[in-house]
């Protein structure tokens, strides 16, 4: 394909330039929302050489719409064109000096790539059409087009502007750009970031590929005309571009495009081996440790994700999803920290100074280490009337709590809960060993043991459960506690303390309400009823005069235990004995056998509810 002669010059210049494009002086940007899309590795070979950018916070938006001023930049930047002498006065009315894209728009122009629509109107905010980009690029290329636009064969071809027809053609032929999977072009769709970007990647290589193919020779400095292929070269020495130490080595070198990567040193091809020290599971929150036989990076990575290059790896911890850390000393243990990953299954691989990728290393399984968690305001309550053999009090678990007497019989799960994540999980008493199993899914996972922190306290494994025995001496006024320890894979993982309250003093009444058929009373502290509990109930009518009245019976009523309080029912049968209930009516009610969990009872004193 012919060169329009007017523009090569112009590209020529252009391809010198990009060398400069090809190694960045900042850091690498990593763009974190590229991974499904098909110009992956063009997007970013662009924003590595400064073509383009993200739209902020990492994000690069690949299906998203391309404007024209935006085009107009990264054509700029893609040919090397000299922004830095923009006109005083603009060529368009729509991109004014001061606009971000002004410079950048008023090169174009003076490279006589961009004409606008006419009307001094360059169509700014406009998305880019897929015709007009092939239009631009081909002619940046500085490609005669003429007559191509017969050789196409889109099924839409004649929706391609007659404008535009052959350039598209001339795009195709180049290699540039391709049409649909359904044989379309789509002449008139807006080009989206990332198939600018493809196509953008590939006019610089088509650039480069020119300017190697149309380079004259070189004249040496002495000014000694250069040896004829038969005469020896001995003494004359390509220039070549030594790489940076530490470089990615992407196989972008600089220099002569030979590929060597330096003046005569080979390039590190290399993989590093990478190996795990620490045995899986490990606990999240912990450090995974881990050598490679060479100095770089180690990436821990979740299995399942893109991992073919350092670029993905580095987009996974830019997104949380990985952790990554420097190798300072080869075969050197190196812990990994994996604080805020998510559990799962991962691997490691290690990144040596060339850039050089390990195979991944055995699976290792990230968990969360199982939690203890104490219930809010949660105490364990002793009557110290009941010494030592009295009453003695055990903490079991769910399998012996039902129909028990709620002093003697504790359950361990009304005290804490162990999760693992949001899961909670179940607890189960082994009296070979004394303790309490933690089951996951069945499995026994951890265990806890519960010991006493006081002197006037002992905490004793049996057959049921671990009973709790106060010693002589023991009073309202002895501070005491238990402490609880939870242990995974035989580590210690967490701990808590249960305060021990000894409390000899019965509960008191602070509230007693009727509403909607409902009796609620509240006590000074949580209420639970014993054996031999009973309540008693009288309805006094508002104006009654008299002072017995008949009990209700038990059957028109139903009490229980609610968060503490008794609460009291009232059922159909009771409305229909009472007919009618109505505001000033009075229960008097009595509680027998219901007391706190240190078995205080309530005193027989005489409650009286009104119907408001």
């Amino acid at each position: 394909m012919n060169l329009n002669k007017k523009l090569f010059a112009k590209v020529i210049t252009a391809a010198a330039l990009l060398g400069t494009l090809a190694s960045p002086a900042s850091a690498t940007t990593f763009i974190t929302d590229i991974n499904g899309s098909y110009a992956k590795d063009a997007i970013q070979e662009l924003v590595d050489k400064g073509i383009i950018n993200g739209r902020g916070d990492g994000r690069f938006d690949p299906t998203g719409h391309i404007q024209r001023q935006d085009f107009a930049i990264i054509l700029a930047k893609s040919l090397g064109l000299d922004v830095n002498n923009a006109p005083a006065a603009a060529t368009f009315s729509d991109v004014p000096q001061g606009h971000y894209s002004f410079a950048a728009v008023e090169a174009a122009v003076q490279a006589g790539l961009i004409h606008g629509y006419g009307n001094h109107q360059f169509g700014n905010g406009d998305s880019l059409s897929r015709q007009d980009m092939a239009v631009i690029f081909t002619r940046a290329l500085g490609v005669d087009v003429s007559g191509k636009g017969s050789i196409l064969t889109f099924t839409d071809k004649d929706d391609i502007s007659s404008y535009a027809k052959d350039a598209v053609a001339a795009a195709v032929e180049l290699g540039l750009i391709q049409g649909n999977t359904d044989g379309s072009f789509s002449p008139l769709q807006s080009a989206d970031r990332q198939s600018v970007a493809l196509v953008a990647s590939k006019f610089i290589r088509n650039i480069e590929e020119q300017r190697h193919s149309q380079q004259p020779p070189t004249t040496p400095p002495d000014g000694n005309t250069p040896p004829s292929p038969n005469e020896s070269s001995a003494s004359i020495t390509p220039e070549t571009k030594t790489p940076t130490t530490g470089s990615s080595n992407n196989g972008s070198s600089g220099g002569s495009g030979s590929g060597s990567g330096g003046s005569g040193s080979e390039r590190d091809t290399t993989a590093p081996i990478v190996n795990i020290l620490s045995e899986t599971p490990v606990f999240i929150g912990s450090s995974l440790i881990a050598t490679s036989n060479e100095t770089g990076y180690l990436y821990l990575i979740p299995r399942g994700y893109p991992s073919s290059g350092r670029a993905e790896l580095e987009v996974l911890v830019a997104e949380g999803l990985a952790k990554k850390v420097q190798v300072t000393t080869a075969n050197t243990p190196t812990p990994i920290e994996t604080d805020q990953l998510e559990a799962g299954i991962y691997n490691v691989f290690a990144v040596d100074r060339a850039g050089n990728l390990s195979r991944a290393s055995s699976d290792i399984e990230l968990k969360r280490p199982l939690s203890l968690t104490l219930a809010p305001g949660a105490s364990f309550v002793l009557n110290p009337a009941y010494v030592y053999d009295e009453s003695i009090v055990t903490i079991v678990d769910d399998s012996m709590i039902e129909d028990n007497d709620p002093y003697t019989d504790r359950n361990i799960n009304s005290f804490f809960q162990v999760q693992r994540e949001e899961e909670a999980l179940s607890l189960q008493y082994n009296p070979q060993e004394g303790r309490f199993h933690v089951l996951e899914e069945g499995a026994k996972v951890g265990y806890i043991l519960i010991s006493s922190e006081s002197e006037l306290i002992e905490a004793q494994e049996t057959e049921r459960g671990v009973q709790i025995l106060l010693k002589a001496g023991a009073d309202e006024a002895t501070t005491a506690s238990l402490k609880l320890t939870l242990f995974e894979n035989e580590a210690e993982v967490s701990s808590t303390i249960l305060p021990v309250i000894l409390d000899a003093a019965p509960p008191t009444v602070t509230d007693s309400v009727y509403s909607d058929g409902v009796i609620t009373i509240t006590a000074s502290e949580p209420l639970v009823w014993y054996d031999s509990f009973e309540i008693n109930i009288s309805h006094v009518p508002v104006n009654s005069s008299g002072s017995s009245y008949d009990l209700m019976p038990f059957e028109h009523f139903t009490p229980s235990i609610h968060n503490g309080n008794v609460v009291i029912i009232l059922k159909d049968e009771a409305f229909r004995y009472y007919h009618p209930l109505q505001p000033g009516d009075q229960f008097e009610i009595t509680l027998y056998g219901i007391g706190d969990y240190a078995r205080n009872m309530i005193g027989d004193e005489v409650l009286i509810v009104e119907i408001p």
